[in-house]
């Protein structure tokens, strides 16, 4: 008489056989927090960090097109780099703020 493992048994696993391994601990650092997640708060957490972050470099941008308008002479900022910041400030705060009002719209059209 033979012994009949089930189907989903591996050939070499003996039932009632706990199989051991080893982990390895990692201390967990802060940015682990901003990977891939599935967990709706925290990638609701990580969406408005990284709109903070970027509405920070636009405004740091802004900041930068202001301090360069203080004086008639370009002093402060190239302008090639007065280009690059006017069209990146630009951009950076016209798409966060569209994604805003898509997400405010899609919040209001759940309520109707």
């Amino acid at each position: 008489m033979t012994l009949q493992l089930p189907h989903n048994t591996p050939p070499n696993h003996k039932p009632g056989h706990v199989a051991t391994y080893t982990t390895h601990p990692q201390v967990w650092k802060w940015y682990h927090y901003f990977t891939f997640n599935i967990d709706h708060k925290v990638i609701g957490i990580q969406y408005l960090v990284t709109s903070f972050a970027f509405y920070l470099i636009g405004g740091l941008m802004a900041v930068a097109l202001r301090t360069e308008l203080l004086t008639p002479d370009s002093d402060f900022l190239d302008p090639n780099l007065y280009n690059a910041f006017l069209t990146n400030h630009g951009t950076i705060m016209i798409l966060d703020w569209l994604f805003r009002c898509r997400d405010n719209i899609e919040l209001v059209d759940d309520w109707c």
